[in-house]
């Protein structure tokens, strides 16, 4: 057995003694400290959840898989994805398109909706309106 794979294991070994919640935060923490495209929230490419299996071998994988759900169903990814464009593989390299078809998934998708609705209404509140245009000037006159 090779240092590397004596470490491995005891760090596997470590890793697994702790809650499944402590568990999941670290390799949160891991992963968006890692890879930028989880930082950026781009569109992850299909795949990607063996991608990070493979990358992440002393980490539990139905652990990981739950923090790329996580991830998956944040706000700020969702309205990524709505945007459509390039995915992206952990080396932030292009790897697809998003399809119209999941575009279209994500721009209905509550979150998305929401933050929507919120945009819209504070570009009226910043929006000065005529009257209040008005008010001014005849102050200021």
């Amino acid at each position: 057995m090779t240092q590397e794979t004596a470490l491995g294991a005891a760090l596997k070994s470590a890793v697994q003694t702790m809650s499944k919640k402590k568990q999941t935060e670290m390799i949160a923490d891991h992963i968006y400290g890692k890879y930028d495209v989880f930082k950026r929230f781009k569109p992850l490419a299909l795949g990607i959840d063996q991608d990070l299996i493979a990358a992440l071998p002393q980490y539990d994988s139905a652990l990981i898989a739950r923090v790329l759900a996580n991830h998956c169903r944040r706000p700020r990814y969702l309205k990524a994805l709505a945007r459509g464009g390039k995915r992206f593989d952990l080396n932030n390299r292009f790897k697809g398109e998003v399809t119209p078809e999941e575009q279209a998934i994500a721009q209905n998708h509550p979150f998305v909706q929401q933050a929507l609705q919120q945009q819209s209404a504070q570009a009226v509140a910043e929006t000065p309106s005529v009257e209040a245009e008005a008010a001014e000037s005849s102050a200021a006159e």
